[in-house]
């Protein structure tokens, strides 16, 4: 065996022996690391494990203010207490950072905003605005942004809210438009309610140039073309509601009815909610259109319907609708035998709301825009068949 040989053989040896030095080197780090942590630092553990945060948060702001090492110590805790709901505690920790002249200045600013995040999470909107825009020119400007329109929705203040998703388009290049234009429709209804129709349509225009392919911004110019009667700009909103977000037809059906009413033609409300319910099947748009058939057709037309309409879309909701229709034409006793049925039958199809959120799956027997669960725009849909 040559020399070089021997060395080859020696090499593993080699990196073996330099792998186990370095573990001990690794090792002594870590206990003279632990060694320098200051008792305060375990008795803070202690009360935490104990459940006595007041006491905790004392030990850890103590460390803070003679270790400025300790502050992402405390600025984990504080965040931690916030996702407990120990919003006071969190407030705490992070007033008391951002109190401070000695936290360096990437510190300060994170700590500011943690701090925004607790007032915002006590309800305390006004504060946290006023913090949430203390941010603007640094590192959590965008995120600020975001989560001061959030607070700015809240208290319905529409007109900042737009300004501030408009900073956070700019800050990110993340399209807001969607957004923004529910805003702009926020502002249109509350116009609307108020009988000011100039401010309405100016809202509404300013929503289009967000998103033109708004289905809330047909619906309600639709509605305010119907209460002022003008047939004409009625059906032309329904032409374009149908376009962009059909599925949204079955919210306005009363407009519908009195926009055909209005024109003489009742017979285009039952066939417009027919072919909405032909296309999205939902138990709201069914229930609509049996509405629609029981007044435009009768009793005898609506119940062929119903009976063709279940063939193709089960629905033990409409299933009880059905019984109770065949019951008005039956003796006494089979009478209130198909009465009780469909009782039972709608008991059980109760606990279904018409509305669900597409997004965390939040169920409601109302249309939101924005979901109360999850807080995202136009996340709700009418519930499939039941």
């Amino acid at each position: 065996m040559t020399g070089i040989d021997a060395w080859w053989l020696l090499l593993p040896l080699a990196f073996f022996a330099l792998g186990w030095l370095a573990a001990r080197v690794d090792i002594r780090f870590v206990l003279r690391e632990a060694r320098s942590l200051p008792a305060q630092y375990f008795r803070g553990l202690n009360f935490l494990l104990r459940q006595e945060h007041d006491r905790a948060v004392e030990s850890f702001v103590d460390i803070s203010s003679r270790d400025p090492h300790a502050l992402d110590l405390q600025l984990a805790l504080g965040s931690l207490f916030r996702q407990q709901g120990k919003i006071s505690e969190a407030t705490r920790i992070h007033q008391s950072l951002v109190d401070r002249h000695d936290v360096p200045k990437d510190k300060r600013e994170l700590a500011q905003f943690e701090l925004a995040q607790d007032f915002h999470a006590a309800g305390l909107f006004d504060r946290a605005e006023v913090v949430y825009e203390s941010l603007r020119g640094t590192a959590f400007e965008a995120d600020a942004e975001a989560r001061l329109a959030s607070v700015l929705e809240q208290e319905k203040e529409w007109d900042k809210a737009i300004a501030a998703r408009q900073r956070v388009e700019r800050l990110t290049g993340t399209p807001q438009g969607r957004i923004i234009a529910n805003y702009h429709c926020e502002i249109a209804e509350a116009a609307f309610l108020r009988c000011d129709q100039a401010g309405m349509h100016s809202a509404l225009e300013a929503a289009l140039t967000h998103n033109r392919n708004s289905g809330r911004v047909r619906l309600l110019q639709l509605r305010a073309a119907v209460k002022a009667e003008d047939w004409k700009v009625a059906e032309a909103a329904l032409s374009e509601l149908e376009r962009v977000q059909p599925e949204l037809i079955v919210l306005a059906s009363d407009d519908v009815e009195s926009l055909f009413r209005g024109l003489g033609q009742p017979q285009r409300w039952l066939e417009q909610l027919a072919g909405v319910q032909a296309e999205t099947r939902s138990s709201v748009g069914l229930s609509r259109l049996i509405d629609a058939s029981l007044k435009v057709e009768g009793r005898e037309a609506a119940l062929r319907r119903l009976k063709r309409v279940l063939a193709d879309q089960p629905s033990a909701r409409e299933a009880a609708r059905w019984l109770e229709l065949e019951a008005q034409v039956h003796g006494q006793e089979a009478a209130e035998t198909m009465t009780a049925v469909a009782q039972l039958l709608r008991r059980a199809t109760d606990r279904t709301p018409g509305f669900h959120c597409r997004q965390c799956g939040f169920q409601a027997p109302r249309y939101y825009w924005k979901c109360p669960g999850c807080n995202q725009w136009e996340s709700f849909a009418a519930t499939p068949l039941s």
